[in-house]
C-alpha cells in the first residue's frame, strides 16, 4: 500500500531525479517505458526509431506506481508507452483480494493513459522461475492469476497485450529454464527476447498511430 513506509523510497526518490535528467534528453515524442524493476533492468536506449525513457521502479507496485504516471505522461509527452508491472503485487501468501485492489489500480493506470491520447502496449509480468534465490518470495499462482486479469483488463483499451506470462512460461505455471539470474529479474537472453518482441509490437503500433 502507498500509506506505508517502503525499503525503496529513496531508491525511487533517486530514480525521479534520473528519469528527469533523461527527460531532457529523450524529449518529446519518445517511447516511455514505465513500471518495476524488469523496466529498470531494460538496457536499451532505443526501440526501432524511438529513443526510449526509461521510468522503472525497483520494489514499486502498482498502487504506488499510478499516481506517478500522471505526472510522467504530462512530462514526458510520448508518442507511445509501454506498462509492465504487478510482479511485486504477487508476493508470498498474495490473497485474491489483494488482487482485487491491485487490479483497480492498474484500471486507473490505463485511464491515465487513455487520458492522456497516449497508445500504450501493456505487458504482463513474466512467470517466476522455480529453484532460485527470490522464488521464495513470490507467488506462482498469485502471479497467474494476476497476469490474467491485466490481460482481460487491457483488451480493447491497450494499443497492444504482449503476454509475457505465456511468452516466458514452461506450460505448468512457471518460468522457463534460463529466463531469470534470481527467481525474478530477467537473464540477459531474456532481456533481449523482450526488446526483440518490443521493438515488433511498437512498430506495430506506430503504423496504426500514423504521423
Amino acid at each position: 500500500m502507498t500509506s506505508q513506509p517502503s525499503p525503496f523510497a529513496s531508491h525511487w526518490l533517486i530514480r525521479d531525479i534520473v528519469i528527469a535528467s533523461h527527460r531532457a534528453a529523450v524529449g518529446p515524442g519518445g517511447l516511455l517505458f514505465v513500471g518495476d524493476s524488469l523496466v529498470e533492468g531494460f538496457y536499451w536506449n532505443q526501440v526501432g526509431s524511438l529513443p526510449v525513457l526509461n521510468a522503472g521502479y525497483s520494489g514499486i507496485w502498482t498502487e504506488a506506481l499510478e499516481p506517478r504516471v500522471p505526472l510522467l505522461l504530462k512530462s514526458a509527452e510520448p508518442s507511445i508507452a509501454v506498462l509492465l508491472v504487478g510482479t511485486n503485487d504477487a508476493k508470498k501468501d498474495c490473497t485474491e483480494s489483494a488482487i482485487d485492489g491491485a487490479m483497480e489500480h492498474f484500471d486507473t493506470i490505463l485511464r491515465h493513459f487513455e487520458a492522456a491520447a497516449v497508445p500504450v502496449i501493456v505487458m504482463t509480468p513474466p512467470p517466476i522461475e522455480r529453484a532460485k534465490r527470490l522464488t521464495s518470495f513470490y507467488s506462482a499462482d498469485a502471479m497467474t492469476s494476476l497476469s490474467g486479469r491485466i490481460v482481460q483488463i487491457a483488451d480493447g483499451r491497450a494499443a497492444a497485450i504482449v503476454d509475457l506470462h505465456k511468452a516466458f512460461g514452461d506450460g505448468a505455471g512457471a518460468g522457463r529454464e534460463g529466463l531469470t539470474t534470481d527467481g525474478v529479474h530477467l537473464s540477459a537472453r531474456a532481456y533481449r527476447q523482450l526488446h526483440d518482441v518490443l521493438e515488433q509490437t511498437a512498430a506495430g503500433v506506430a503504423m496504426k498511430k500514423g504521423p
